[in-house]
């Protein structure tokens, strides 16, 4: 008895007849759709990304402000970590806190987009300023990375030499005077310490702390790192008062008593100035001392420990803040 073969039947559906007669003109169709809904998106993205975040349920990470320097002085506990972004949509770190706060400074990072840092300032070796650089090395593209010339032997600093080297990022020490090219041509940054040649070593290595001004029109903001009295008085020596000057002033050392002298404050002359520290740390940060010539000069302060993460806004004719618990 020979094998009956039997035709396999090809399933149809109500919609059978309208691909198999029409298919031409829907595929034209959806070709049309999909331009024409490429051409409205490049035309205005953002409202297509907000909508798309919010059936997703995450806040549109926010644009650069269009007139305006954007600094953000991270709660990083007594640590320090700043994130400054551009009108041009440049985007600069500075410092990076304890490794414990790496999470942190990532889930920040992230609400802004930010898969580019265009540079990343260590200003000084000291753990609580470079603990989280391995990380954040490894996680993003860094144009270049600036440091002091002062070598440290901590595990902190050398894995983040080792992760330099693997990710193959661009490293430059640097003196003062000097300058810092973030690619904005808004924006200027001066390296106003440290200067070579200069002894800083006797006096301890956070005045080896790379000190920045980063200036916006008539705004600016003075980076000091952990600078103490001895590079406070060096620059004094080298530079002019007008070189100092600055709207915002970040305290050097976490608002300590060997940094931010009378002398130095008044050569600085800021509107505001702000301190990134610790809730209950065990230095006293900021020290009374500080606070009292801060209040002598009439200079509100902010602070990281009691507002949380601190945001300024250097629109070129003035300085707005917003704290994180307002």
């Amino acid at each position: 008895m020979g094998t009956q073969k039997t035709k396999k039947r090809k399933r149809r559906t109500v919609f059978s007849p309208l691909f198999e007669r029409k298919w031409g003109v829907l595929g034209t169709f959806c070709i049309v759709l999909l331009l024409l809904f490429l051409a409205i998106y490049l035309a205005n993205p953002e409202p297509i990304l907000n909508k798309i975040h919010a059936l997703a349920g995450v806040s549109a990470p926010p644009v650069p402000a269009p007139d305006a320097l954007e600094v953000y002085v991270l709660d990083v506990g007594q640590g320090d970590c700043i994130l400054l972004r551009t009108p041009g949509g440049k985007a600069m770190l500075v410092d990076a806190g304890e490794a414990i706060y790496a999470a942190r400074i990532k889930r920040f990072l992230y609400g802004f987009g930010i898969t580019r840092l265009d540079a990343v300032v260590a200003t000084h070796p000291h753990t609580d300023h470079i603990g989280s650089m391995a990380e954040l090395i490894s996680t993003y593209e860094i144009g270049t990375f600036y440091l002091p010339d002062t070598p440290h032997t901590t595990e902190s600093y050398l894995n983040m030499l080792e992760a330099l080297e693997q990710a193959h990022v661009r490293t430059k020490t640097v003196y003062a005077p000097g300058t810092l090219d973030l690619g904005d041509k808004d924006v200027s940054i001066r390296i106003l310490s440290p200067f070579e040649g200069v002894d800083y070593n006797a006096e301890g290595m956070n005045n080896w702390s790379i000190v920045l001004r980063v200036q916006y029109g008539e705004t600016s903001i003075l980076l000091t790192g952990d600078a103490e009295a001895y590079a406070e008085g060096v620059m004094r020596a080298n530079l002019k008062d007008q070189d100092l000057c600055a709207t915002v002033l970040k305290l050097g050392h976490h608002g300590g008593s060997t940094s931010s002298t009378e002398a130095f404050l008044t050569a600085v002359s800021p509107e505001i100035a702000v301190v990134s520290a610790g809730a209950g740390n065990d230095y006293g940060h900021p020290h009374r001392e500080t606070l009292a010539l801060l209040a002598k000069y009439g200079i509100p302060l902010y602070r990281t420990d009691e507002s949380g993460t601190i945001k300024l806004m250097l629109d070129g004719s003035g300085v707005s803040v917003e704290t994180e618990r307002e």
